[in-house]
């Protein structure tokens, strides 16, 4: 998950729940609250955390307003009244328009007026994200942040995703102090989904003759610049394209890397690793491009049959790494340029990029364990 608007609802939540406050306070990747107004000074929150105020009426906003104004400077006016807001805006405070969708008059609402305040918060009756689409398509131009109301990680990560940009943020309303610690997780996890991807030499290149290879399928469409991490051993791996470059004689794959032979280690998300074998549809792969950032794809299908091989070798500060491809022109590995080049023509002396790691793996984890594979 990038980096996004992360914003605490404790509009409904007591003093007593100070556990919960304290968390979100000491998580950096939580960046804002949401009170009701008439909590004003009940809890003690971080200078670094924007606070957000919910408005129902204009008399509350005046009754508040100087308290208000003591609390921060930066200080979020959020209401679905466009009578607050205004008045808001008017005492130079940031403003946000809160929109309960329910049904197509509100979302039009969310679409014709969301993009007059610094910030649109959405909550909705009903599971689809459609509504949610047609929000972000609308308001793509606009400068104003998009945060969904959420109530667990789960829907938090299907957001983000909506129109492949997703929403900017989340406004997440919970009284489990679980249900933070694992957004933190994940949170965390998403910011360091990046492999060090080095230039190896080859040093050896071997026509092995038949044997069983496998394509990997996924239900995600892959970049020029994406590759799979596939490798004879846990030392690491040559990455091996998508079939996204232009061939003469088929239409590309953009959905495939045609990975390797069957007994070969696929990279997958934690930095694990899987036998092709081992892939089933509905499981994840880890996708990798030329600078090192890595995400994870679903995979649609694993499809095996019996081609002719191709072993390539390559060594990275003296440590040897190895793939075994299917032997056709067709089959593209990353040169030392990131250049897609294809497999039957590297040389030894070439260089490939590669990833390359302590060796040791007990069903796909890393352990720390002596082990020679050769």
């Amino acid at each position: 998950m990038s980096k996004r608007t992360i914003w605490y609802d404790a509009r409904n939540h007591n003093h007593t729940e100070q556990e919960l406050i304290a968390l979100v306070n000491q998580s950096y990747n939580f960046n804002g609250i949401l009170y009701h107004v008439e909590q004003i000074g009940e809890w003690a929150h971080s200078d670094r955390l924007t606070i957000a105020i919910h408005v129902n009426a204009v008399q509350d906003l005046e009754k508040y307003l100087d308290q208000i104004n003591a609390e921060s400077a930066e200080v979020i006016i959020v209401s679905s009244s466009k009578a607050v807001l205004e008045k808001a805006a008017l005492a130079n405070l940031k403003t946000g328009l809160y929109v309960y969708i329910e049904d197509e008059a509100s979302m039009l609402r969310a679409c014709e007026e969301g993009g007059n305040y610094h910030y649109l918060l959405v909550e909705f009756k009903d599971e689809t994200n459609i509504p949610l689409e047609l929000v972000i398509a609308k308001l793509q131009q606009s400068n104003t942040e998009i945060l969904k109301y959420v109530q667990s990680v789960s829907d938090a990560v299907v957001s983000k995703e909506v129109m492949e940009v997703g929403c900017d943020g989340f406004l997440i309303d919970t009284d489990r102090v679980e249900v933070i610690s694992q957004l933190n997780q994940v949170v965390e996890h998403a910011r360091s989904t990046t492999l060090p991807v080095v230039k190896a030499t080859v040093t050896d290149v071997v026509h092995l003759g038949p044997g069983e290879r496998a394509c990997i399928d996924t239900t995600s469409l892959l970049t020029t610049e994406e590759a799979m991490i596939v490798g004879s051993t846990s030392s690491g791996g040559l990455l091996v394209c998508s079939e996204t470059h232009y061939l003469p004689y088929m239409n590309t794959r953009p959905f495939r890397v045609n990975a390797g032979a069957v007994h070969s280690y696929v990279w997958c998300p934690n930095d694990t690793t899987e036998y092709i074998t081992d892939l089933k549809v509905g499981g994840k792969v880890s996708v990798i491009d030329t600078s090192g950032n890595v995400r994870e794809v679903n995979i649609g299908r694993i499809k095996i049959e019996v081609r002719p091989l191709l072993l390539i070798e390559a060594e990275y500060e003296g440590k040897k790494i190895n793939t075994i491809v299917q032997d056709d022109w067709h089959i593209r590995i990353f040169d030392g340029d990131g250049n897609p080049k294809n497999a039957t023509t590297f040389k030894i002396g070439d260089e490939v990029l590669a990833y390359e790691c302590e060796p040791g793996r007990h069903v796909g984890v890393k352990i720390l364990e002596k082990i020679l594979e050769n």
